[in-house]
């Protein structure tokens, strides 16, 4: 797509938030004076997506799309974007078109609009977004300025259809706070999510390109260099980033793996909290912590059965494939697993939890713990991260190895704390592994990880003890208690083999040399 090498018009950085609302709420929130009065009618616009036939566009993060606006045609390319903690952040060029079709004559010459000039390939229409559009302009505050849009239609890929339904807040002027401050004065008033998905990325997938796949974290975020503050706020970022990214598969009612994901995600922002004292005040830090916990002890219980349906009762069917017992097992445990589901949905996607994730963010954008604690704990955040990461890692082991004698006869009560030790010592290795260098941090790593997994495995089984007893009790047939015996005595010889593993692996994790010893940042 040859450019004719135009000045380009100013950068314009675009920053949104989104809420995804059901078409009764989104009635509802037209109405409500919480987001001011319309500026006019709603309009229609019909937005049409271009690339070439292999997407090239789209693999390199860039987006080019024509829209048609009162008469009118605007040409856009976007890129450079990410979603963080929920909020769209991207460049965006914008230029009047003739037509409804590319022209490479509007191209300017900043960077995305020359590597897209430099794209050869023939550009096709991909999909089409059609939405009707209503505006308004808040101030809430002095110094800031957001322009909400209600948006509601569909994006069309071929034969494919997909419902739009959305609030788009866009951050005109003022600090990035408050998009969220609004965001939770409209969950104060009716029920709404964050959609961290755009419409582009949402077309380009119904169009067969990127399939949803469950997401994992973003590591390594932490850089050589940050104060305390800075890896702190990176940190927790990237896990609400990955929560969120997991969160539409969880409320679409996806694979197990979604949910996990999301828990994997709660878990590590209530071990950050923990990670980074004393500098956060313990006022400030609690809230938030005991949201976190509330949320992932609601989703524990389908997360216990999506395992036990996956890793104890599957390989059983296999085994004894036509065991009608086992079969009663399976739809009883099905039964149980849907119902468990539902619930983890409907508790991560209410009002309550939505709201606490919310506030989080909030706390994050405005930095207010830098506000919050005394002047030894300002300058604690202002130090350098990594002598708070030694600190913080010391501790952790210490913790670990004192809950790991014994680990030969433990019990699973104390199995159990030295998982959640183990654990805080394993996210924190991976908050700040960045720090040390590679070679020192990847024995402790791999380490932590094999031994993680396998705890983690002994307290499955553990679990699925009253699991089998929960679902033996929903189950029907005359092979059920036969079926039960079989059920208890491969959990219990599974169970077995796994804690006889567990003094070589403990033997290797303590002759780790923890590498935030004596070791130098990396420059």
């Amino acid at each position: 797509m040859a450019s004719a090498g135009r000045a380009s018009s100013p950068t314009a950085r675009e920053t949104e938030l989104k809420l995804a609302v059901t078409p009764r709420t989104f009635e509802r929130l037209r109405r409500d004076p919480v987001l001011g009065a319309p500026a006019g009618p709603a309009a229609p616009l019909e937005s049409l997506y271009f690339d070439t036939a292999d997407h090239a566009l789209w693999r390199s993060g860039m987006a080019l799309r024509l829209r048609r606006e009162g008469g009118h045609w605007i040409q856009t390319i976007k890129g450079q974007g990410a979603v963080v903690a929920g909020v769209h952040q991207r460049a965006e060029f914008n230029r009047r078109a003739r037509r409804g079709w590319p022209d490479p004559r509007l191209l300017g010459d900043s960077e995305i609009e020359r590597r897209v000039a430099a794209v050869t390939e023939p550009l096709v229409p991909v999909f089409r977004v059609v939405v009707e559009r209503e505006q308004r302009l808040l101030v809430p505050a002095p110094g800031v300025l957001i322009e909400v849009s209600f948006d509601r239609g569909r994006i069309e890929a071929g034969r494919a259809r997909a419902a739009v339904c959305e609030i788009e807040l866009e951050l005109k002027e003022g600090p990035v706070a408050s998009l969220y401050e609004l965001a939770l004065a409209v969950l104060a008033r009716a029920p709404a999510r964050i959609e961290p998905r755009s419409k582009a990325g949402r077309g380009y997938q119904l169009a067969g390109v990127g399939q949803p796949a469950p997401v994992r974290i973003r590591r390594d975020v932490v850089r050589s260099g940050m104060t305390t503050s800075e890896a702190f706020r990176a940190s927790a970022v990237a896990c609400l980033d990955h929560l969120y990214a997991n969160q539409p598969g969880v409320l679409a009612g996806g694979q197990a793996e979604y949910l996990h994901q999301v828990r994997v995600a709660l878990r590590r922002l209530r071990s950050l909290l923990d990670v980074f004292r004393p500098p956060a005040a313990k006022s400030a830090v609690r809230p938030h912590r005991q949201a976190l916990r509330r949320i992932t002890r609601a989703l524990g219980p389908a997360r216990d059965l999506d395992v036990f349906v996956a890793h104890t009762l599957a390989p059983m069917l296999e085994q004894f494939p036509g065991h009608r017992g086992l079969a009663a097992f399976e739809r009883a445990a099905g039964r149980l697993c849907a119902d468990a589901n539902r619930r983890a949905r409907r508790i991560l996607g209410n009002r309550r939890s939505q709201a606490d994730l919310l506030r989080l963010a909030d706390w994050l954008a405005g930095q207010a713990w830098l506000e919050d604690g005394s002047p030894a704990d300002t300058l604690a955040w202002a130090a350098p991260a990594r002598e708070h990461a030694a600190a913080v890692l010391e501790r952790c082991h210490r913790r670990v190895l004192k809950r790991g004698r014994g680990i030969g006869s433990a019990e699973p009560a104390r199995l159990h704390r030295l998982r959640i030790a183990l654990k805080q010592l394993r996210y924190a290795a991976g908050f700040f592994a960045p720090l040390f260098p590679r070679a020192r941090v990847a024995p402790m790593r791999e380490t932590l990880d094999g031994l993680q997994e396998l705890l983690g495995s002994i307290n499955d089984h553990a679990a699925a003890t009253e699991l089998i007893a929960a679902v033996g009790r929903r189950a029907r047939g005359p092979l059920q208690p036969q079926a039960r015996l079989i059920l208890e005595h491969w959990n219990e010889a599974l169970l077995a083999e796994q804690r006889r593993a567990l003094k070589p692996a403990w033997k290797t994790l303590r002759a780790c040399a923890p590498f935030w010893c004596r070791a130098r940042t990396i420059q």
